[in-house]
């Protein structure tokens, strides 16, 4: 059976970028990561808990709308009338923080009533640990140590890991950890039994998950099996977006290839951003945004 200690292993090098084979599409430009957008009951109470416990850095996005800077992106805010659905069946499992002394921070996250999802687990390696909260809206985020504070990844469940990340390979990009992940037949409850896969976007680990559908359920997932992704549409994480200089060429590069287009290029006056939305592999919402990649787009308005 898989140990929390080969869990932690797992996540390690799911966190770390190794030397391997990498791929990416000759012809499409590399799209930035952009922010992740949550949908939110109040909006002043998610940034103030997003600042005390991740030290993010209030702002106002394009001097339009209150938002999050978390170093090289952004976290974005929908405010809703109604507390979303929170069911943990999106294919978006949770977002990722750093921690530094994780094993004093978790008592200190305790002390202060952060609401704790999954308590303090070790990883390998001296004072190395990880955990699970929840954020206002029962979003759920992972803290880990990896010696910094940053925001660090999203990670995601899969109907078919390798279908998913050459999708991000062709439309956006971006290059995964390995081209091809066979998927693996033995016990799905041991380190070799667990279809993964990574891509690496600027500061942001996206962590790919075969969906926990079996039974017994490991460990990690103390939920039932998950048979059936849902959309993210709606849901604590919304959606992940990405970002390119140029938005009409990819646009219509998608167009001609047949993605699913939720809705075309198109102005928010909000937040006075110009994007399209898609639907992802494994019914993710992706936006596509229309920015200078940071810290250069920082100053933009």
């Amino acid at each position: 059976m898989i140990t929390r200690r080969t869990l932690g292993i797992i996540l390690l090098a799911a966190m770390a970028w190794p030397n391997g084979a990498r791929v990416r599409s000759a012809e499409v430009e590399a799209a930035h990561f952009h922010h992740v957008r949550l949908n939110v009951t109040d909006v002043k109470k998610s940034m103030r808990f997003y600042r005390r416990v991740f030290g993010a850095v209030p702002i106002r996005f394009r001097n339009a709308a209150d938002a999050l800077f978390v170093e090289r992106s952004f976290i974005l805010f929908n405010e809703v009338d109604v507390p979303p659905e929170a069911t943990l069946n999106t294919g978006i499992w949770h977002i990722g923080w750093g921690g530094v002394d994780v094993k004093n921070e978790y008592q200190w996250w305790v002390r202060h009533h952060v609401d704790i999802h999954t308590k303090l687990s070790p990883l390998p390696g001296n004072d190395n640990f990880y955990m699970y909260v929840n954020g206002p809206d029962k979003e759920l985020i992972e803290i880990n140590t990896m010696g910094h504070h940053r925001f660090g990844h999203v990670h995601f469940f899969c109907d078919d890991v390798n279908e998913t990340v050459s999708w991000y390979s062709t439309y956006l990009g971006l290059k995964p950890r390995v081209a091809f992940r066979k998927k693996p037949t033995g016990d799905p409850s041991t380190l070799s039994g667990i279809w993964m896969n990574n891509i690496q976007c600027d500061n942001v680990n996206m962590i790919f998950f075969g969906k926990p559908d079996y039974e017994p359920s490991p460990f990690w997932w103390p939920d039932p099996p998950l048979k059936e992704i849902q959309p993210t549409d709606k849901r604590p994480i919304d959606h992940v977006a990405f970002s390119f200089r140029d938005i009409d060429p990819v646009y219509q590069r998608m167009m001609a290839a047949g993605v699913e287009i939720v809705s075309p290029p198109s102005l928010d006056d909000r937040l006075r951003l110009r994007s399209f939305f898609v639907r992802g592999p494994d019914h993710v919402l992706i936006e596509i945004v229309e920015a200078k990649p940071i810290p250069e787009g920082l100053w933009d308005e």
